[in-house]
């Protein structure tokens, strides 16, 4: 993916290894953990784990401030694995992550839309986009209620976590259309 999408306020463009400082600060900020459920007190060998299993994500985006170039946070495009455990060919499963600056902006939206755009563009046809965040995590749900997702399953629980209970989820799903090209 070497496309560059900008929206109003913000620059997506390919997550690189340069963007590790700011990967790194994001995920270990305690509110960003708490939200995406990982441990806030990650080691650095850790998080480089994780930016490298992220750049291998069909779609992985850095989203930059569009006048600064500041850092913001990313969104990814995982491969879905479908109820039988293949991989799905149409399929993406969404996550995102967004400094706590810019919370409450609706930069994640803005973000998102872009983004999609270029998912769409990729497949012929139709596909569907599936999102979970955990329903403490308000902000999230009501992104992906904004964009459109349908709610498909809430008060969910997902699998463990470090041996312990994960906490109740919502999963969401939104429908692209098959791409005209």
């Amino acid at each position: 993916m070497e496309k560059i999408i900008e929206t109003a306020r913000v620059r997506l463009r390919p997550l690189t290894e340069s963007d590790f400082a700011g990967y790194q600060r994001l995920l270990t900020l305690p509110a960003v953990a708490v939200a995406n459920g990982s441990p806030a007190n990650a080691t650095t060998a850790q998080v480089k784990r994780w930016l490298a299993a992220d750049r291998r994500s069909p779609f992985a985006f850095t989203i930059e401030d569009k006048s600064t170039r500041r850092f913001m946070g990313t969104i990814l495009y995982y491969q879905h694995t479908t109820e039988t455990g293949e991989p799905s060919e149409t399929d993406y499963d969404l996550g995102y992550f967004l400094d706590p600056v810019d919370w409450g902006q609706g930069i994640m939206p803005e973000a998102i839309v872009g983004s999609l755009a270029l998912v769409q563009q990729a497949k012929e046809q139709e596909q569907a986009v599936w999102a979970t965040c955990y329903l403490s995590n308000q902000r999230s749900y009501h992104v992906l209620e904004k964009l459109g997702f349908q709610l498909m399953l809430d008060n969910f629980v997902g699998p463990t976590v470090g041996g312990k209970p994960a906490a109740p989820q919502a999963l969401f799903r939104l429908s692209l259309p098959a791409n005209a090209k």
